[in-house]
């Protein structure tokens, strides 16, 4: 059998082909699908939807700097229609927000999306880890009301503790009045200094949220100042998450 003599410059190409192979293959593994972008960690958005979406998901303020507010009010309408926070791509992709995990084939749910599923959750993700709980909290402007009577009106402090597909929201006004609300399914509850458990309905505004209970009426807006800062995206997703 007659030898192949490769020259010098071919075999070290060869051999550098086949150090860096599984590093492209890794690489592609992780490569935005066509149609998607990551503008940051934490951040997918569909180009075909108009849609942007982080680890709370379909977000309406990354939406509105994305792509505008014409498509973040036709955002908002979707989302009055439905509890659900989990979602589709136009690549046929699906993510669930309560389990952090992003499917290649949709809702079937067998073959996971392991560089969709890094970028919206993290590298804790889809890996059999426990989920660990998550916290966002941030200042506002709240606005509260009883009976149609004004009985606050100044700056507030708003709070998401989330674990799984379980809420926790807390509302702080600076006049140290303090509202809890629980998630039940896919209602939300506040419970009364007396025991009493109230359910509460919301109405999303983009970066305004109203909920009511009883005869109260909560009104909190996110500070616009901080829309471009990381902490201000931050609580503009916990807004929509909290007052879908």
């Amino acid at each position: 059998m007659t030898e192949i003599f490769w020259p010098v410059n071919l075999k070290q190409f060869v051999l550098l082909l086949s150090a860096t192979l599984p590093l492209v293959i890794n690489s592609a593994a992780l490569a935005q699908p066509a149609g998607l972008s990551y503008p940051r960690q934490g951040v997918v958005c569909d180009s075909v939807g108009r849609t942007c979406y982080d680890s709370y998901g379909p977000s309406i303020g990354i939406t509105a700097d994305v792509y505008g507010q014409g498509a973040a009010n036709n955002l908002t309408a979707n989302l009055n229609q439905t509890n659900s926070r989990d979602f589709r791509l136009s690549t046929g992709q699906a993510c669930s927000v309560p389990r952090r995990t992003c499917w290649n084939d949709g809702w079937s749910a067998t073959k996971v999306a392991p560089g969709l599923t890094q970028q919206l959750f993290g590298s804790n993700s889809a890996n059999g880890q426990p989920i660990q709980p998550q916290k966002v909290s941030s200042t506002g402007l709240c606005s509260l009301s009883r009976s149609g009577q004004r009985v606050f009106d100044g700056t507030c402090r708003l709070k998401q503790v989330r674990k799984g597909d379980q809420n926790l929201y807390e509302v702080q006004l600076q006049n140290g009045s303090n509202y809890v609300f629980r998630q039940n399914g896919s209602q939300y509850q506040i419970r009364d200094g007396f025991g009493g458990i109230w359910p509460v309905t919301f109405i999303d505004h983009g970066n305004t949220g109203i909920f009511r209970f009883g005869d109260y009426k909560l009104v909190a807006t996110q500070e616009s100042s901080n829309r471009n800062a990381a902490v201000g995206s931050a609580i503009g997703n916990l807004l929509n998450a909290l007052f879908q």
